[in-house]
């Protein structure tokens, strides 16, 4: 018996799949963007502090004012824009994560998309732009949050992309880029910083009227403006109180600088990215000078000078990511080929090998992002990887599944049912938010306290981004009598209540208020608490 083969001739032709790509930059770029999307997604998350702005809105829509112990005029949130947003979102929205939710991923989807249009063109720039705002912790982490970083992103790209146009600023341009620094400033104020110098320069290149442009430049501050004048009408200052808790401290600045360099160090160990793209945007102004990013550089320093001056803050990354966006920018529109040549494919895979092997090697890669994530909660120096203590909880992802309510939320619903005002607390965003209106919280660490933010802080309990004041004697009690009556006793403490709450109590319009105001933001009174203070720790 014998077996023949059958002719080769006959035999089916092997499959061959070709795939041809006519554009391969635009399918590069919407690859990017929908890997960036997709890990905003995966990243959405809720910080407590959010809940500290929610528990103001919630009592502004039931009438009680833009407050956050009923009765009691105190500008507790950082971010009076953010805070709008958040109102808005909060009348047609039922769940109060999805009011964080929602907000915050729109304005970061937008960001990405017009940071990746404008400067991220071609296949090569579109990837090595995902691999950098993917792997930046900071930039992914606090584009959620539920804090006002998303706003902020938004409004510095928006503003960024006009003042890199290449031609002369016309008077409508030079009105949009104040108008966008005057919202990011009403957003949050610090970030004028980053607007000041690319302003400046803008306004010395217009020769032929100076005065003109500085008017025009005027007009987009005015929503600004009408903001701080409302707040010293409102509150009585012109600041949160959130600023005179953590930037008025009293502290020497020698300390303050070194928590901030400590905080500086910690977001370069825990998120090298970041602050590795800022310092690598930086470097490039050594090659290519143009005055346009070296006004971008000297708006990144200036806010670098004031996170060291105020001492960093205890969530790690959060100060450095719309700085990332600037350094993000200067790498991106750095021309390489110009400075240094063709470079081969070769080093170009390998140095994005290395940029991958960078981001990887994060505290908590966001690309990885799970429901319990190993690793460090927080350093010696009480900084803490923010979104670790809450992802569990108000992660979406997780959220989603289980919609579970935190450990703090849930004593705050606890609160609410016993009724029992006032109450002591010292993580006061959900806790404040479940609890309720009718309970009034006294915050352990000042944030939402407008007495003892103007006592300068306990310098032996000062971790970075929570500075403790002491109690003063009878202030407890003053609070348990409704403010009935004042019955603190060091008899300086005692005067500067008396007058402090004509401005945070009572009639808008009580007599005697707007001079009280003019008083307080003047300094008439600030010898008051630092006297009471100094007899405490016994300064002579």
């Amino acid at each position: 018996m014998s077996v023949t083969n059958a002719d080769s001739s006959n035999s089916p032709a092997p499959f061959e799949l070709n795939i041809r790509v006519d554009r391969p930059a635009q399918v590069a770029g919407y690859l990017s963007l929908a890997l960036l999307i997709l890990i905003l997604i995966r990243n959405l998350w809720v910080a407590d502090d959010a809940f500290i702005t929610l528990r103001t809105v919630d009592n502004f829509l039931h009438g009680y004012g833009l407050v956050w112990n009923v009765g009691e005029r105190a500008q507790v949130y950082t971010h009076p824009l953010w805070m709008f947003v958040l109102v808005f979102f909060d009348l047609i929205l039922s769940d109060p994560l999805y009011v964080f939710y929602i907000p915050s991923l729109i304005l970061s989807i937008w960001t990405i998309v017009l940071l990746m249009r404008n400067f991220a063109s071609g296949a090569i720039r579109s990837i090595f732009g995902l691999v950098l705002l993917g792997g930046s912790s900071a930039f992914i982490d606090f584009s959620s949050s539920g804090l006002e970083n998303p706003l902020t992103h938004l409004l510095l790209t928006l503003f960024l992309i006009q003042f890199l146009q290449p031609e002369p600023a016309t008077r409508r341009r030079l009105f949009a880029m104040a108008l966008l620094a005057g919202l990011a400033a009403f957003n949050r104020l610090d970030t004028i910083l980053f607007y000041i110098p690319p302003l400046i320069l803008v306004w010395l290149s217009d020769q032929k009227s100076r005065w003109s442009a500085a008017l025009t430049m005027l007009g987009g501050f005015i929503p600004l403006l009408l903001w701080e004048l409302f707040s010293l009408y409102y509150y009585g200052f012109p600041f949160p109180n959130t600023y005179y808790t953590k930037a008025e401290t009293g502290l020497p600045t020698g300390l303050l600088l070194e928590q901030g360099w400590v905080y500086t160090m910690n977001s370069l160990h825990w998120d090298p990215i970041t602050l590795g793209t800022v310092l690598t945007g930086m470097a490039t102004l050594l090659f290519q000078r143009e005055s346009k990013r070296v006004g971008i550089a000297a708006g990144c320093l200036l806010y670098f000078g004031y996170i060291l001056w105020v001492g960093g803050d205890f969530m790690s990354g959060r100060f450095y990511s719309a700085m990332f966006i600037m350094g993000w920018l200067l790498v991106m529109t750095f021309d390489f080929a110009g400075t240094f040549g063709s470079i081969s494919s070769r080093v170009r895979n390998l140095f994005l090998a290395f940029l991958v092997l960078t981001a990887f090697s994060a505290e908590r890669p966001p690309l990885f992002i799970t429901g319990t994530q190993a690793g460090v909660s927080g350093d010696r120096y009480e900084i803490a990887y923010e979104k670790y203590f809450y992802f569990g909880a108000t992660g979406w992802i997780n959220y989603f599944k289980y919609r579970g309510l935190h450990e703090w939320a849930a004593l705050g619903v606890k609160a609410a049912q016993e009724k029992t005002s006032p109450v002591e607390y010292g993580t006061i965003g959900m806790y404040g938010y479940y609890a309720g209106p009718q309970i009034y919280i006294i915050d352990t660490h000042a944030l939402a306290d407008p007495l003892r933010a103007h006592i300068p802080a306990n310098p032996g309990l000062a971790g970075i981004g929570h500075y403790y004041r002491d109690y003063p004697a009878g202030y407890k009690e003053t609070i348990e009598s409704n403010f009935s009556e004042n019955l603190i006793e060091d008899p300086d403490l005692k005067l500067y209540y008396d007058k402090l709450s004509i401005l945070i109590h009572g009639d808008l319009n009580a007599p005697g208020r707007i001079r009280e105001i003019v008083r307080f933001n003047t300094g008439y009174y600030s010898l008051l608490p630092k006297k009471y203070w100094n007899r405490i720790f016994g300064v002579p």
